[in-house]
């Protein structure tokens, strides 16, 4: 398996983790009477936001001596192929994991897991070609393992909780991503949960796997939902349920208002299209409001900065933060989002200029808004284009440039490859190959043409010759369009930058593993060259890319992101609001 291949597919499969729950002991359970016996069987699905991730079925025998053997095969269906799972578990006979071995197969290339129990501790192994990492938790209070791709681990944990074998507070050993998080089961309560048209009670109990908050879902003492909300992730036993499980709370759940604003629901013209989005203004407070275009990061998100399955909920929390200091808030779904026109495959950067410069124009003619007194406020992909817009229009007041970078898309993404083959423990020789390949496929796409559509799978192995067919689907069934992607690759951010005289406040994370937090110094050095004096820089520590808390090792696992956006970001951005555009 190539390099770039390794890192999409464990991309994919990564996501999983997330979506799944510990149980909660509710009772005793019956020992199995003879070696051989079937001890629990059934077949799951995992659905994220209404598509379908993972099927698996398993089997649970007793074996001779005592101990368990859990065996399981299922299908992971990621865009252009599907990667088939098979694996086999020991456990001892309270349940404790011994041994692991997961094979991960796809067309043309295979993948191994595994892990051990021994002396030394629990040691964690990932190959896939030449690529060889492990890991091993030592001195861990309690293990259980519980695997991202094997949703069989959460029934095999479920027996150990009813028989009293395993603590409330316990390490969840995660082999295929060579770590091991603190997990703690939390008191459950009674919840109603749908499966097609009828309606069943049940036990909903909240769990914690490092800082993520999951569901579990019992009925009758069996597990048979697992349910991420942040994630929009569901799993549910296809025996028990099968037309899925939606829990009733979640799905009646009513949009939290701002706390110390009023909310209305806006639309503007861009081009042909109708965006849509919502207009929060302070309820209380001199008029007309000094007030803040919030510009997305990329992807298909709305307007509150959630994807499909990736809840951020960072705009609607900033625009709470603002509408209690005085400052009054668009924010908008993105076109092809929500209730905006459009189709987001298709969408080029210049597109989502124009939407900008549309939404700008709509906030100056709100009658509530003081259109001299307007700052822009990027996150990630938005802290690109707000210098774009800032520096050709000198009526913005201001810029707020979270996560954002000085050097372009393509010097970016680079680094990214170098820096999570570092931390996975890739040698010298394999992280000079895959910049080779990254340095192949940034040519490409700078020198193309059109859409991803226009190009054969034979036209793209030769100017990439390392791709497979399945990595070539993956790679252009990306929401990014080929024209996004170039126009990115091909800008340099500090020439805008040093066109902009307006006061700028950057925030970058020193945790944030998808942009350098260097990169904010380097923002800093692009203004000063423009010979703009009123520019504030903060690196925040513990800070990832979405703007949330992340104590411990950076991490592209967002575990972080049922907590609150950091109080930090909304002080700093509040306070220096307060300072530039606040009577």
């Amino acid at each position: 398996m190539n390099t770039k291949l390794l890192l999409i597919l464990w991309a994919v499969l990564g996501v999983l983790l997330l979506a799944l729950v510990l149980p909660h002991p509710t009772g005793p359970a019956k020992a199995p009477e003879a070696p051989g016996m079937q001890v629990a069987a059934g077949r799951f699905a995992l659905e994220q936001a209404g598509v379908r991730l993972l099927d698996e079925s398993y089997t649970l025998f007793a074996r001779s001596g005592g101990g368990y053997v859990l065996l399981s095969q299922g299908e992971i269906h990621v865009p252009g192929q599907t990667v088939k799972l098979s694996q086999e578990t020991e456990y001892d006979r309270d349940y404790a994991p011994s041994s692991y071995d997961l094979a991960v197969e796809t067309k043309d290339a295979r993948q191994s897991i595994a892990a051990r129990s021994d002396r030394s501790g629990f040691t964690m192994e990932a190959r896939a070609g030449l690529v060889h990492q492990s890991n091993t938790i030592k001195d861990a209070h309690e293990i259980a393992l519980l695997d991202n791709n094997v949703v069989s681990h959460y029934a095999v944990v479920l027996l150990a909780l009813h028989a009293g074998a395993l603590e409330e507070a316990f390490t969840a050993a995660v082999p295929q991503l060579l770590v091991g998080l603190p997990a703690k089961v939390e008191e459950p309560e009674k919840v109603q949960f749908r499966s097609g048209d009828v309606v069943l009670e049940g036990t909903a109990t909240r769990v914690r796997i490092g800082d993520t908050t999951i569901v579990l879902v019992e009925r009758g003492g069996r597990l048979v939902g697992l349910v991420n909300e942040a994630q929009a992730t569901v799993g549910y036993d296809v025996d028990v349920l099968p037309k899925g499980l939606t829990l009733v709370k979640a799905e009646e759940a009513v949009r939290q208002e701002p706390k110390a604003g009023i909310e209305s629901e806006v639309a503007f013209p861009s081009g042909t299209l109708t965006l849509a989005g919502t207009l929060t203004l302070p309820a209380s407070g001199r008029r007309p409001f000094p007030a803040v275009l919030l510009i997305h990061g990329s992807g298909p998100v709305d307007r509150d900065e959630n994807a499909p399955g990736l809840k951020t909920d960072i705009f609607r929390q900033l625009a709470e933060a603002l509408a209690a200091a005085g400052v009054a808030s668009l924010r908008f779904d993105k076109r092809g989002v929500g209730e905006s026109d459009g189709a987001t495959a298709p969408t080029s950067r210049a597109d989502l200029l124009d939407d900008v410069r549309a939404a700008l124009d709509a906030l100056r003619a709100q009658p509530e808004v003081d259109g001299a007194r307007i700052v822009l406020i990027g996150h990630s992909e938005g802290a690109y284009l707000a210098p774009i817009v800032a520096a050709a229009d000198p009526r913005t007041a201001g810029l707020v440039l979270l996560s954002g970078a000085a050097r372009s898309l393509g010097e970016i993404t680079r680094w990214q490859v170098e820096t999570l083959l570092r931390l996975q423990g890739a040698s010298d020789e394999q992280v000079r190959a895959a910049l080779a390949q990254e340095d192949e496929y940034l040519a490409f796409v700078r020198g193309s043409e059109g859409e991803w559509a226009d190009y054969s799978y034979e036209e793209l192995k030769h100017a990439m010759p390392w791709l497979t067919e399945q990595a070539a689907s993956t790679l252009t069934a990306t929401p990014l369009s080929l024209s996004w992607l170039r126009e990115h690759y091909a800008d340099d951010p500090r020439a805008w930058l040093r066109q902009v005289s307006a006061p700028v406040l950057v925030i970058n994370g020193e945790k944030d593993l998808q942009v350098p937090s260097s990169e904010a110094e380097g923002i800093r050095a692009a203004l000063a060259e423009g010979k703009n004096p009123e520019v504030t820089v903060r690196i925040l520590a513990d800070l990832n890319h979405f703007l949330r808390r992340h104590p411990g090792e950076p991490s592209l696992m967002y575990r972080h992101l049922d907590e609150p956006v950091d109080s930090r970001v909304l002080d700093a951005v509040t306070a220096w609001l307060k300072r530039h555009v606040v009577d």
